[in-house]
């Protein structure tokens, strides 16, 4: 029975510990359910609905600097984007916080673009709501610039395209997304333990001090 038990934990450590993937080229059906890694970023919670099928959705991703981008394009031959609504969160990977000089990092900006067809005419709403964060409302030839708020460890953003009539009526439709999250680091504030040993050690090297000029 101990024996049991220990094959159980040893498990379940290795499925907690399993490896997240990195983040490359890829259809967004692969990536629900799948989380991946770019740099000092998580991607995952990926949900989708929409004209064209997850399978035929290219997400491509780039890390220029401490910006982090996420593109979307149907791929050749499965048209524009008619009604699209997509969700996902990206969040910062933790540090150590047991390393006073450690480096923990937060995101502290998003910078959301649309790319309609550029047909004369062409209509459509992308609707991007960032928690925590900004809402944009995207129209054909408009793009956000960056937006800033306070530092936070993830960010979940939710697209909704819907065109004049509604849901499926983008006009002729959008031709790609780009979602992009501003990474920056912070000093790491140390726990109160940590706080505690300093503390101790400072105080120790006060009486060590204090004892030898005594003795002298």
């Amino acid at each position: 029975m101990k024996g049991f038990f220990l094959l159980s934990a040893m498990f379940s450590v290795s499925v907690i510990a399993a490896p997240i993937g990195a983040c490359v080229p890829s259809i967004l059906s692969n990536l629900i359910n799948n989380p991946c890694a770019l740099g000092g970023m998580i991607f995952d919670n990926f949900a989708y609905s929409g004209n064209v099928p997850a399978s035929n959705v290219n997400v491509g991703f780039e890390m220029v600097g401490n910006e982090f981008h996420v593109m979307l394009t149907p791929a050749t031959g499965s048209g524009f984007f008619t009604a699209f609504t997509l969700t996902n969160r990206a969040s910062v990977m933790a540090t150590s916080t047991q390393d006073v000089s450690a480096t923990s990092y937060v995101i502290i900006g998003v910078k959301d673009q649309s790319n309609f067809s550029a047909m004369p005419g062409s209509s459509g709403l992308l609707t991007v709501s960032n928690a925590p964060g900004p809402n944009f409302n995207l129209t054909p030839g408009n793009e956000t610039g960056s937006q800033f708020f306070s530092g936070t460890s993830s960010v979940t953003t939710a697209a909704t395209l819907t065109g004049p009539g509604g849901t499926g009526s983008a006009n002729p439709g959008l031709t790609s997304l780009e979602l992009d999250y501003i990474q920056s680091s912070v000093a790491a504030v140390p726990e109160p333990a940590t706080f505690g040993l300093i503390g101790i050690a400072f105080l120790g090297g006060l009486l060590l001090r204090k004892r030898r000029s005594l003795s002298s």
